[in-house]
C-alpha cells in the first residue's frame, strides 16, 4: 500500500537543542528556533573518534566527519545526544491570556473593568494593525 505525500509534511526541520520547528539558521547553516538563534553546535564527535563539521548544502543541513565523509544531520545528532543540551519547549510569558480571535479578547477586557459596557467592533480587511499589533 502506497501513502502519497503532502504538502508542506515531507520536510520540516526541527531545532537540535529543544525540538520546536526551526524557522532560523544559526551562523554554521543549522536550522534553529527563535529563541537558540546565538547557540552554536561545537565538540560533536563521529562514531570513529573524529570531530563533526556542520555543513549545510542543497538538501540541507548535514555533518562532515574526514574519516567517513558526509553523514545525515539526523544521524549526527543521535551519535552526539548527550553533548548536545537539550532543553524543554521555550514558554512564552505573558501577562494576559492568548485568545484565538481578538474581538473575544476585547470583549473579556471590557467586562473587567467596572465602568464600561462591552463594545462591538466591526473589524475590516484594511486593518491589520488590529489584528497583528
Amino acid at each position: 500500500m502506497r501513502i502519497p505525500k503532502r504538502y508542506g509534511q515531507s520536510k520540516i526541520n526541527k531545532c537540535p537543542f529543544c525540538g520546536v520547528q526551526a524557522t532560523f539558521q544559526n551562523a554554521q547553516g543549522v536550522p534553529v528556533c527563535r529563541a537558540h538563534k546565538d547557540l552554536s553546535l561545537d565538540n560533536l564527535k563521529c562514531v570513529c573518534g573524529e570531530s563533526l563539521e556542520p555543513r549545510s548544502g542543497k538538501f540541507g543541513p548535514y555533518f562532515s566527519c574526514m574519516n567517513c565523509g558526509n553523514i545525515n544531520f539526523r544521524k549526527g545528532l543521535e551519535f552526539n545526544e548527550g553533548r548536545i543540551n537539550r532543553q524543554k519547549e521555550p514558554e512564552i510569558k505573558t501577562k494576559e491570556k492568548k485568545y484565538d480571535n481578538p474581538r473575544k479578547f476585547e470583549e473579556v477586557k471590557s467586562r473587567a473593568s467596572k465602568d464600561s459596557h462591552p463594545k462591538e467592533i466591526t473589524v475590516t480587511s484594511d486593518e491589520l494593525d488590529f489584528m497583528y499589533g
